[in-house]
């Protein structure tokens, strides 16, 4: 599907500025979806796809153009002023519309032709990203990265049930995702109450657009600018309150205090000086538009935490009445458009924080759980689930995590700059030990804090040194490099017995997935299969918590097409999908062998990943020990008596030359 819209591009470029191929496409898209599939849209006559390409006798971009308003008129609570800028006939010439109506007419999109029911949307969605990043600074202003997307929803949790709001909604990501979510967790997706304001017009569009074609059409997204005329209010005239509130404002926008309506929402206040940057009002209308126990996450660029004057007051205010529940540095490049580093403000509606997190923020710095990318930097789905695990648990992680008491932020005038609380710095080196340096030898004190990760690997001091004394320690024999080389031996056997505890716990737990294959409950097992699988490998304590974690959620996301149709087909759906992913029909394989086949290549999956990380971590030893080569392995004494051989050999030599 994502090939196929591509396609689509490829006709249109260099017929127009790649910012209006999502127009043109999403156009075409809707029209041939709605066609092809009955009961998205009322379709009439003359917006069906059958009339469209019998275009005989008129223009064909009247004809799309026709098309369009038939359906929007037919549907004005989904489509209405969503196609007001689109006008084939004006853009495109009469080859370019031919090819792409050709084009559109080879794409089935009935939902009998689809392997699942959001794959329009989703292959919309990635086209939007690809967008995204042609469109340059433009990009930033309509499209969230979806690895930040489905951080925040994460850390909010919508539920079944709940209202979710997007007061800069850009082209609808954060509600999509929302629901998403609901829908994964074994909860229905559809009984979310989805709401959002977009103030560009051509994005508002894209928003409805995005909504639709993931058959959502019952949200309510209006256009308009949100931080000085919120259009959803309540019955009492005042901005209306949601449950779970999602966005990405623009960074830095000014606005206008006597333009704004409802300035009740700006509690705290409003920022000072002529540039009136509107960040820390777009925090407020977030914090004005959560119920008491609501949950919201908003993105702000750093400036935010630390800028002075009225931003400060602000600052405190939230603070202060335990509205701000976590701080979370996610750092820079990441956005389209801008490079400046970013972060995401947990909120809390005015009951506060949860009363065992009272008088604290949570800080997060996770500049470097970033993933550098060619054009942009990223966050894969280990990274998240590092993130997630260390909000969730409210834990203390040094150099990653840490809850700070109103206390200590008080004392630094409500200065919320991460780096301030959570320190990312690598600690230095011991200082170089003079006597080791001088004589020779390890110092024992150094190798003692390393140990216990070589012990981890089935690796004993006697294996890496002999015993020189008092606190010291000798390298042996065959020298450093030698003994580096052999690590990779000395680790094997319990490296496999890892191996093997990975490779059980998959036997174990495939019989589990076999049982639920075909059932539409498997993905609701995520949350105990990652359980199960850190606690059967953590107290090897070869790979940490977050590794293994994040191993797993690396794994499941990369295999969750798989595991939905495994999920939806069972083992026979699978194989087909693979057999179509390679090019080829789909084969018949006995339930048994289909079984095996599926099973063996996720485990596989699985256990390679968690190889690489041993393998990484054995690296990890060779290079502890290399390093302590490089600092004691030539003393000063060995370079004094290295200095007086090559003397005497230089004597000798001359004397034998006859010059002494």
């Amino acid at each position: 599907m994502e090939s196929a819209l591509f396609g689509a591009a490829d006709i249109l470029r260099g017929r127009m500025d790649a910012s209006q191929y999502r127009d043109v496409i999403s156009g075409m898209l809707v029209l041939k979806r709605a066609s092809d599939q009955p009961g998205i849209l009322r379709v009439p006559e003359r917006a069906r796809w059958s009339h469209i390409i019998g275009y005989e006798g008129k223009a064909l971009g009247h004809v799309l153009n026709e098309a369009l308003w038939e359906l929007e008129r037919s549907n004005p609570e989904v489509l209405k002023g969503v196609f007001e800028a689109l006008d084939f006939d004006r853009w495109l010439g009469r080859a370019e519309l031919k090819a792409l109506v050709d084009h559109f007419d080879n794409i089935l999109l009935s939902d009998d032709n689809l392997e699942f029911g959001d794959e329009v949307g989703r292959a919309y969605d990635f086209v939007l990203s690809a967008f995204a990043d042609s469109a340059g600074k433009r990009g930033g202003e309509f499209f969230t990265p979806r690895s930040v997307v489905r951080l925040m929803v994460r850390l909010v949790r919508p539920q079944e049930g709940q209202s979710v709001y997007d007061p800069f909604a850009g082209s609808g990501g954060m509600l999509v995702q929302a629901r998403q979510y609901v829908d994964e967790h074994g909860g229905d997706g559809a009984s979310l109450a989805l709401f959002g304001q977009e103030v560009n017009g051509a994005t508002w569009s894209t928003a409805r657009l995005n909504l639709l074609l993931h058959s959502i059409t019952d949200s309510s997204v209006l256009c308009g600018d949100t931080v000085t005329d919120p259009l959803h209010s309540g019955e009492d005239g005042r901005v209306r309150r949601f449950d779970r509130v999602l966005t990405n404002p623009p960074f830095s926008i000014k606005y206008s205090e006597k333009e704004m309506r409802h300035p009740e929402r700006m509690k705290y206040g409003g920022a000072s000086g002529q540039l009136k940057i509107a960040d820390l009002m777009n925090v407020q209308h977030v914090l004005a538009t959560l119920r008491p126990d609501g949950i919201g996450a908003v993105v702000t660029p750093h400036g935010v935490l630390f800028r002075g004057g009225a931003e400060a007051e602000i600052r405190r205010g939230i603070v202060e009445d335990a509205r701000l529940e976590a701080v979370i540095g996610i750092g820079p490049n990441v956005f389209h458009g801008t490079a400046i580093p970013a972060c995401i403000l947990v909120l809390r509606g005015t009951n506060g924080t949860p009363a065992d997190q009272r008088g604290q923020v949570l800080f997060i710095n996770a500049e470097r759980e970033l993933v550098t990318g060619r054009s942009q930097n990223h966050l894969e789905p280990q990274n998240i689930e590092k993130i997630v695990n260390a909000f969730r648990e409210w834990a203390d992680i040094p150099g990653f995590a840490r809850a700070v008491s109103l206390e200590e932020i008080a004392d630094n005038d409500f200065n919320l700059n991460i780096r301030r609380y959570v320190d990312t710095t690598p600690p230095p080196e011991p200082p170089l030990d003079v006597r080791a340096a001088l004589f020779g030898g390890v110092p024992r004190s150094e190798v003692d804090v390393e140990m216990a990760k070589f012990h981890s690997h089935g690796i004993d001091l006697a294996d890496l040194f002999a015993l020189k004394g008092s606190g010291y320690l000798d390298f042996l024999s065959d020298g450093c490099e030698a003994t580096a080389a052999r690590i990779s031996v000395l680790a094997a056997a319990r490296e496999e017995e890892f191996i093997d505890r990975c490779r059980s716990w998959w036997e174990e737990t495939a019989s589990r997935i076999a049982e639920l294959a075909g059932t539409a409950r498997l993905l609701m097992l995520r949350p105990r299969l990652m359980a199960s699988f850190c606690e059967e490998l953590l107290s090897a304590r070869i790979l940490d918590r977050y590794q293994l974690t994040g191993a797993f959620a690396a794994w499941w996301s990369d295999r969750h097409d798989d595991l939905r149709s495994l999920d939806l087909r069972g083992f026979s759906g699978v194989i087909d999908r693979w057999a179509t992913a390679d090019g080829g029909r789909s084969s018949y394989l006995p339930q048994n062998l289909a079984r095996e086949r599926v099973l063996d290549v996720l485990g596989e999956d699985l256990r390679s990943r968690v190889e690489k990380l041993v393998a990484a971590e054995r690296q990890g030893l060779v290079d502890i020990y290399r390093s302590w080569g490089d600092r004691y392995e030539t003393s000063l004494m060995d370079l004094e008596k290295q200095n007086e051989a090559a003397a005497a050999r230089l004597g000798a030599r001359l004397e034998k030359l006859g010059y002494t």
